[in-house]
């Protein structure tokens, strides 16, 4: 029977923590077949056949199943036809299967991961053109855009290498010659487009594959070099300090997928989780989390309070998640949906399941690393002391004398105090603009809005001001930059949004209850704001731009604070949560199609 199987040349490699045996191969095809409902016999059964110096083994049979469009009350079953592919060999092993999964244990067991390197290296060939990639955001903000794809004939002609050492390749496909491979390294699959094949041409691919894991020596093409690389968790010394579940990837396989359902027991009966309750288990795991202690075993604690709430061990391979003990998600169990609710075999507690798919992100005091899909991988943006970083970085000499963000208010006045950052923007900063208006307060896009429609191309410019004691940490800035993310898309000045704007902005400027006479309008023609805004939102080349001025940071502390990255002395934590903080509004703005920038002291 095994002589009319034809299928794609599609498999997920594994290396082998340990060498299969008969009994091994015997002992998971018995917990394949009792882990479905209604077994029949075997279409076909092959226990370790060798080809040359390969050896295969495999198995098929029809089961029953519940259709997913169904409850389980409704007793309605489907008959499944599925088949299991294991071709071995140097101590590798490809997995070719359809509708039947691996058991855990026999994968906790025998199966080890493949280097992302590895797979980047026998696919990612020095010639390969690359078609399709999807990308990771190493940020954990909740403002940073999560994932990313691109697709084209030759992605080397269409993206370019801006912010791309802040993306993690998830997966990609390749043309090399004339084979299209496609992979997803974090999983091992690797796929050639191909007609479908008989199972010896499978065993050729495989050994093929495997023989350029072990073999290939030349490093991968450039264009994949450009994102940041995956290294060996064992190689470093970098101490972790923050923790965040991968909250968009869980929500995809609950409610985009539906690869796995959240459940809970209820007395002896599994109950599925209302969306509601989901959503709420979700919101809660979708956190930033501190890493404390040093060490294997370090404590993970909430930001405020300073509660433990689980633990994470660094081991040589890979990081595990031991403990994570949050409200909602006690007693939440989860499931695969390929099974009745209640029979999956595999049902597990959410932690568990969090750590053995590798759905967290872990960073580290050395800024440029940071914990992805189980691999750890390295930004090699700051090997030039983060010049990079620093562009984005404008220093202006005002700003050390502010004691203020909006100073203080009398009924006569009529501009900001100098020494207030408001009155920095109005008086220096924002020189270049033909039309100024503050927007603070009520429905807020930024503190002043600026615009330049003389020069070319045109010029929009949101500022966001803030005022603090210098410091290297996040603090001062999460405000600022989540207001400053959350308002990216007020930048296209949306027509119908206008007239009401405009109608607040011919008013006098109101704060704490006190009405003063600064004008909101501090530079142009009140009554042209209209036809300024439709021409700056009409000009399809206009350049868009968004300044968070603070008197809170020093441009040249924080090049002293590289510098120092740059000769091998480790970073103050909370100079990586700044890093990973601005890095976030960066790259939000330039997916915005703005530029960014913090205007600091110097």
């Amino acid at each position: 029977m095994i002589n009319n199987l034809r299928v794609g040349k599609t498999a997920n490699f594994h290396k082998l923590k340990r060498a299969l045996s008969n009994a091994a191969v015997d002992e998971l095809f018995r917990h394949v077949r009792s882990a479905q409902p209604s077994a029949s016999q075997n279409l076909f059964h092959h226990r370790r056949e060798r080809e040359g110096d390969t050896v295969w083994s495999a198995i098929s049979f029809l089961y029953d199943r519940s259709p997913a469009f169904l409850l389980e009350e409704a007793a309605v079953r489907e008959r499944i036809c599925g088949f299991l592919l294991l071709v071995e060999h140097r101590g590798y092993v490809a997995v070719f299967r359809s509708k039947l999964d691996m058991p855990s244990g026999f994968v906790t067991r025998y199966l080890g991961r493949v280097p992302t390197e590895r797979i980047d290296i026998a696919i990612a060939k020095q010639d390969g053109v690359f078609q399709k990639i999807r990308l990771r955001n190493m940020s954990v903000s909740k403002h940073a855009m999560r994932n990313k794809m691109f697709e084209a004939n030759d992605l080397r002609e269409v993206v370019g290498p801006a912010g791309a050492n802040r993306y993690v390749p998830q997966a990609y496909a390749v043309q090399s010659g004339a084979e299209h491979y496609s992979t997803t390294p974090s999983t091992g699959r690797i796929a050639q487009r191909s007609d479908r094949v008989d199972h010896l041409t499978l065993v050729d691919y495989a050994r093929a594959v495997i023989n350029e894991l072990v073999d290939g020596g030349k490093p991968p093409a450039p264009f994949i070099r450009t994102f940041a690389r995956a290294i060996d968790l064992a190689s470093i010394s970098a101490r972790p300090t923050t923790f965040a579940v991968d909250v968009s990837s869980l929500t995809d396989e609950l409610h985009e997928s539906r690869e796995i359902r959240l459940v809970r027991a209820n007395g002896d009966r599994i109950i599925t989780l209302t969306k509601a309750e989901s959503d709420l288990v979700l919101a809660e795991l979708d956190s930033v989390l501190k890493i404390n202690g040093d060490g294997h075993i370090m404590d993970i604690h909430t930001g405020a309070g300073d509660v433990r709430v689980g633990s994470i061990a660094i081991n040589k391979s890979r990081v595990a998640l031991r403990d994570l003990q949050l409200p909602h998600t006690a007693n939440v169990e989860v499931e695969s949906t390929k099974y009745p609710l209640g029979q999956d075999p595999a049902r597990t507690s959410i932690r568990r399941y969090i750590d053995r798919e590798n759905r967290f992100i872990l960073l580290f005091d050395a800024l440029s690393l940071a914990y992805i899909d189980g691999t750890l991988f390295r930004d090699d943006g700051l090997a030039d002391g983060g010049k990079s970083f620093l562009r984005y970085l404008r220093p202006h000499p005002l700003l050390a004398g502010v004691t203020d963000e909006k100073g203080t208010f009398k009924s006569r006045q009529r501009v900001f105090d100098a020494d207030s950052t408001f009155g920095t923007i109005e008086a220096a900063i924002a020189e270049g603009d033909e039309v100024l208006v503050c927007d603070d307060l009520g429905d807020e896009w930024a503190d002043f809005i600026g615009l330049n429609n003389t020069s070319s191309p045109p010029r929009i410019t949101f500022y966001h001001a803030k005022h603090g004691n210098l410091s290297l940490g996040a603090g001062p800035f999460h405000i600022s930059v989540s207001q400053a993310i959350k308002n990216l898309q007020r930048m296209s000045l949306p027509a119908e949004a206008m007239a009401a704007k405009i109608r607040g902005w011919k008013k006098n400027y109101v704060n704490g209850g006190v009405k003063t006479s600064i004008p909101r309008v501090s530079r142009g023609n009140s009554d042209e704001l209209a036809r300024e805004f439709e021409r700056a939102r009409s000009a399809p080349d206009a350049v868009r731009r968004v300044f968070i001025v603070t008197s809170s940071l020093s441009r040249g502390a924080v090049e002293r604070a590289l510098a120092d990255i740059a000769a091998g002395r480790a970073p103050d934590p909370y100079f990586v949560q700044l890093y990973w903080l601005l890095l976030s509004f960066f790259s939000a703005c330039t997916e915005m199609n703005a530029l960014g920038y913090i205007v600091c002291q110097e």
